[in-house]
């Protein structure tokens, strides 16, 4: 099992890795949740898949376990931004306008984490290998690219796994149902000095 960061830079090392993310978050998001996403040809994508985000696959080879999306607060492109700020904006008609309990930043030291998922047909060890990777992906990255905070959008039960490694979660808005999944905004914050090796 391995980590590997997917941008719009490296696509020429990584594109199949790329599109094997995309299946994955389909059969995820689409086929197991049953949430009604832009998709083609088993690839599941939406406005947020822009040159601006990040992506981190935990994967053997071309077979995906995990994975997220990591996106600056100050992204836009066309008519988007990113998700929680759009939704609390009215531009998302299945997210609530009361998503956050304050306003949207837009700083770009705060990104937003998005598309969080862990392959079902994990044991519940590995998933649980997973979710630690994701947890040290995220601490991996506030480090590389300066990230003070993130926002994130998740089911509240895959929510409390970012309290693993250095980053601590406190709710940044209500409850809500999507999918039939309860769902909750949170802050991340990473704390440097509780930070747990990375490196193997």
């Amino acid at each position: 099992m391995q980590s590997t960061d997917i941008t719009f830079d490296n696509l020429g090392e990584t594109g199949t890795l790329f599109t094997a993310l995309l299946r994955a978050r389909y059969h995820h998001f689409i086929e197991t949740l049953g949430w009604k996403l832009p998709n083609v040809r088993g690839l599941e994508f939406d406005q947020y898949d822009t040159p601006e985000s990040i992506y981190c696959t935990i994967h053997n080879g071309m077979t995906v376990y995990g994975g997220l999306r990591v996106t600056p607060s100050t992204a836009h492109s066309i008519s988007a931004s990113y998700m929680l700020r759009d939704a609390q904006l009215g531009l998302l008609p299945d997210l609530p306008l009361s998503i956050l309990d304050e306003p949207a930043p837009q700083d770009s030291g705060i990104w937003e984490v998005s598309r969080v998922f862990v392959a079902d047909s994990l044991s519940s060890r590995d998933r649980m290998r997973v979710r630690n990777e994701i947890g040290l992906n995220l601490a991996r990255l506030a480090q590389n690219w300066n990230i003070k905070a993130y926002l994130c959008l998740t089911s509240v039960t895959a929510g409390f796994l970012m309290r693993r490694t250095g980053l601590t979660i406190s709710p940044a808005g209500p409850r809500f149902e999507v999918g039939g999944e309860t769902c909750q905004a949170y802050h991340l914050k990473v704390d440097t000095k509780n930070l747990r090796s990375y490196a193997a």
